[in-house]
């Protein structure tokens, strides 16, 4: 199904199910307008209500989204945390866990929220020894304001600290300062893992993470009860004001939020219950069209080739995109930017014919494979009655595959055939690599860390996956 802030479920499970980076099943058509209307939905010049009510409703979902996404993870009701502790996923996803959609196999993911009114926050990584990781440090509204990781610091032990936008005292001298944009802040590490057996050196490595406050500046808490989470419109519209009175926004957007203020969007002085019966009475019939709306362009934006769709360039840094950065949020909310990650995916031949389990395929990578410089893998997924995408059962215990995979027969010009079909091949080289379908629907989503310029700028793309029966 589509994700979205008024299905999320509490816990862990509910954090990574945002966190995918990946839509469901179905194929996007690349129409070149998602970009376009992206500006002109939270930044158009009419004052008619429904026009107001629109804008306000792509400005705020992103908030909306991260504050149910915090409650979630931190519990209803809490504000702070004097403890700043992080939160670690310990297991590799298999076709039992169905909680968490467009799940992977190659990386743990840890995550820390930081309510940086009380203070700066000292973090620290341990020697990752060579080993792909990132940590994103992410706004209220999807925005990665600040990467640390292997492609930008290497890998040896490291100090940061993390200081909030009104912070004034003095900056620790001893490490590196990262001025955040916003109070809270979300910070999601990935490490990569080779397989079940690399599972406990992982582990070893997400609890050696700190995280240490550094200087105490208690401030009077916003939330002094249970945030808004329901489905409402109400819910809606004040957790949006809520969030954005936690986080002001930029200088740059108080125009806009004078705008906005109109139909209750503006932070600490607006409320549903300010509201006149009229203008809530709208909010209540657009909501789901709204809603509809922002599902049915969420994979439409990027572009599509041979087959396979490849997000934005502003994916992750949103500026004023509004509706792409809503669309994200829905979508992939907390999706990493394209130069740390690339994610092209398809569910479509080279035909353009769904994928299916019923026939046999092949993905022809030339010679020299793609080129990135941390790892690659595609992963292979059933196609759910309602959208959602999860690993299924097979014989190998095989739901990806990529440049680590053991045994990956490349052949004698250097090009490698990956094999896509439900019953096993025919012969052994062809088994080596086969990933194996599901019987039915399917589709397949690639992730490449630390691609190269040729990746990123479309100089080197996927071919389409040949149907061979």
């Amino acid at each position: 199904m589509f994700l979205h802030l008024l299905s999320l479920r509490p816990a862990l499970g509910a954090v990574l199910l945002l966190a995918s980076a990946l839509g469901p099943a179905a194929p996007a058509q690349a129409n070149g307008q998602a970009g376009g209307q992206a500006g002109g939905q939270a930044g158009g010049a009419s004052d008619e209500p429904g026009a107001l009510i629109a804008q306000a409703f792509d400005y705020a979902y992103p908030l909306v989204a991260m504050g149910r996404l915090r409650a979630a993870s931190l519990g209803a009701g809490t504000d702070a945390s004097p403890s700043p502790a992080w939160q670690h996923r310990r297991e590799l996803a298999d076709p039992a866990r169905r909680e968490v959609t467009t799940p992977n196999v190659d990386t743990l993911y840890s995550l820390l929220w930081l309510d940086l009114r009380q203070g700066p926050v000292e973090l620290s990584l341990p020697d990752m020894a060579g080993r792909y990781h990132s940590l994103a440090f992410i706004d209220m509204v999807g925005n990665n304001f600040a990467m640390l990781g292997r492609r930008l610091n290497g890998t040896r032990a490291s100090r940061h600290v993390l200081v909030g936008p009104d912070w004034p005292g003095p900056m620790p001298k001893a490490a590196r300062v990262i001025r955040a944009p916003s109070n809270d802040v979300l910070v999601l590490a990935r490490i990569l893992v080779d397989g079940p057996q690399d599972l406990p050196a992982v582990h070893a490595l997400q609890d050696q993470l700190g995280a240490q406050p550094l200087a105490a500046a208690p401030r009077p808490p916003v939330w002094d009860a249970a945030p808004p989470l329901g489905p409402t419109p109400q819910a809606f519209v004040d957790l949006a004001n809520r969030m954005l009175e936690r986080n002001p926004p930029p200088a740059y957007e108080q125009v806009l939020l004078r705008r906005l203020a109109a139909v209750g969007l503006c932070g600490a002085g607006c409320a549903w219950d300010r509201l006149s019966p009229a203008l809530q009475a709208q909010w209540t019939q657009s909501l789901p069209t709204l809603l509809a709306g922002l599902k049915t362009t969420a994979f439409s934006s990027g572009r599509t080739v041979n087959g396979w769709r490849y997000g934005q360039a502003n994916l992750g840094q949103f500026g004023t995109d509004y509706r792409y950065r809503a669309s994200t949020a829905l979508s992939g909310l907390l999706a990493l930017e394209p130069v740390e990650s690339v994610y092209p995916s398809t569910g479509v031949d080279a035909q353009g014919q769904a994928l299916s389990g019923a026939h046999r395929y092949r993905l022809r990578l030339p010679a020299g494979g793609l080129p990135v410089n941390a790892f690659w893998s595609l992963s292979m997924y059933e196609v759910e009655p309602d959208g959602r995408l999860f690993f299924s059962a097979n014989a190998l215990r095989r739901y990806a595959i990529g440049d680590r995979t053991p045994g990956l027969q490349v052949a004698a010009d250097g090009s490698v055939d990956l094999i896509f079909q439900h019953e096993a091949p025919a012969t052994p080289e062809q088994a080596r690599n086969w990933l194996p379908a599901p019987q039915g629907a399917f589709r397949l989503v690639l992730r490449a860390y630390e691609p190269r310029a040729a990746l990123l700028d479309g100089q080197i793309t996927l071919p389409a996956v040949e149907r061979l029966d």
